[in-house]
């Protein structure tokens, strides 16, 4: 018996580890509030940079992936997009600033490209963000 429970151990604790190594993942979800009337410039904004840059980031392996959701509106109505970086690893997001510097100065040298010049402050607030691991999610979900 004890040896069955010392092989139990033994097998939960390779289990445990390899699972703990399989989610380095680091996730930052910004949560953004459009200005009144303001939805076009915000919209353009985020295609046409923050987009662009995130996909020059994954070409050049500085973040895993990234997803633009928008949420439905509700009795709260306190944010109406998420933005989700995902980053292989705490490392790779600890890198995000000095890595994103030079990427942006070379797709963007005049600055991001706006709507109506209208600049971002005015037409978005980031309500807040959070950094978030996964613990676990469906096998169907693969991340590469």
């Amino acid at each position: 018996m004890t040896r069955f429970v010392l092989v139990f151990c033994c097998i939960s604790m390779i289990s445990l580890t390899s699972f703990a190594q399989k989610n380095k993942e680091v996730i930052i979800m910004d949560f953004v509030k459009i200005t009144t009337g303001k939805k076009a410039e915000a919209m353009y904004y985020y295609e046409n940079n923050w987009k662009l840059y995130r996909d020059a980031a994954v070409k050049n392996k500085i973040i895993k992936s990234y997803e633009l959701v928008e949420a439905r509106p509700d009795s709260l109505n306190n944010f109406d997009l998420i933005l989700i970086t995902v980053y292989e690893d705490s490392v790779q997001h600890a890198k995000s600033e000095e890595n994103f510097a030079p990427l942006l100065k070379a797709l963007r040298p005049a600055g991001p490209v706006l709507l109506n010049e209208i600049k971002p402050n005015d037409f978005r607030k980031n309500v807040f963000f959070k950094i978030v691991k996964p613990v676990f999610y469906s096998p169907a979900r693969k991340r590469n």
